[in-house]
């Protein structure tokens, strides 16, 4: 069993799944399980975490802004992740925004980090 996924289930088991994500902690998450890894993307995320009030409840909206924002001051953005970001953020369109619980965030971190593994065992298959 790899690290994040260690980290996740222990979350899991943690903290009940409806006790409310803030910004404070999402940023926080997303570091140690490493969904954002590159050090300036940590610091602008450390940033605004800052920034925010303790307090303050993520949200499913919030969440997808913070990942775009990242993702526009990353140079290893491509189209194609763009063009995901843009999709992700139609389907939102007139939706009504979401606070995130444990229950809701971190079965999207399990996904974001399935999709890391299957990009860079694709990427490897593709070097070799």
């Amino acid at each position: 069993m790899d690290e994040r996924t260690k980290i996740l289930d222990i979350l899991a088991i943690a903290v009940p799944p409806d006790t409310p994500v803030t910004v404070s902690s999402e940023a926080k998450i997303l570091e140690i399980l490493g969904i954002v890894s590159n050090p300036q993307l940590v610091a602008a995320m450390q940033l605004v975490a800052t920034m925010v009030p303790e307090s303050t409840l993520a949200t499913v909206q919030g969440l997808i802004q913070l990942l775009v924002g990242l993702m526009k001051i990353n140079e290893k953005a491509t189209s194609a992740h763009y063009v995901t970001m843009d999709s992700l953020l139609l389907q939102l369109e007139g939706m009504e925004d979401e606070e995130l619980t444990f229950g809701t965030f971190l079965p999207i971190c399990q996904k974001l980090i399935e999709s890391s593994v299957k990009r860079q065992t694709v990427h490897k298959k593709s070097l070799d």
